[in-house]
């Protein structure tokens, strides 16, 4: 089974150097992802109803993930882990519609997954 690469949001343009970390944050089943830069506003990403979360350290990241998700968040399809997570969930009510498989790679700092009803942006 391929899988298709679909990109979900593009970062604004700017020199990946100027980069200086992120950080994640979960409150009450939603997370959110901060990209702080130099010179240049805060970058925030937003997912709604996550279900699952899973951080990769540069030097454990596949190249492919590089390759596909270089400062920008794509969503993977299909997805094994996804697929996995969801028959394996036997809860009778389920607190989501859907999910999707995200994925962003932050050079130096690694790749951050998740599984979530849905993920927006915004310039802070």
């Amino acid at each position: 089974m391929e899988t298709e690469i679909k990109t979900i949001i593009e970062l604004p343009e700017f020199d990946t150097g100027q980069y200086e970390g992120c950080e994640f944050h979960m409150l009450g089943g939603d997370a959110s992802l901060l990209l702080r830069l130099a010179e240049r506003p805060n970058f925030e990403f937003r997912f709604t109803r996550v279900r699952w979360h899973r951080y990769t350290q540069l030097h454990s990241c596949e190249a492919s993930w590089a390759r596909e998700a270089y400062f920008r968040l794509i969503e993977v399809r299909p997805s094994e882990l996804l697929d996995s997570f969801i028959k394996s969930d036997r809860s009778s009510q389920k607190p989501y519609k859907e999910l999707h498989h995200f994925r962003i790679f932050l050079d130096e700092t690694g790749c951050h997954e998740l599984f979530a009803e849905a993920a927006a942006s915004r310039e802070m």
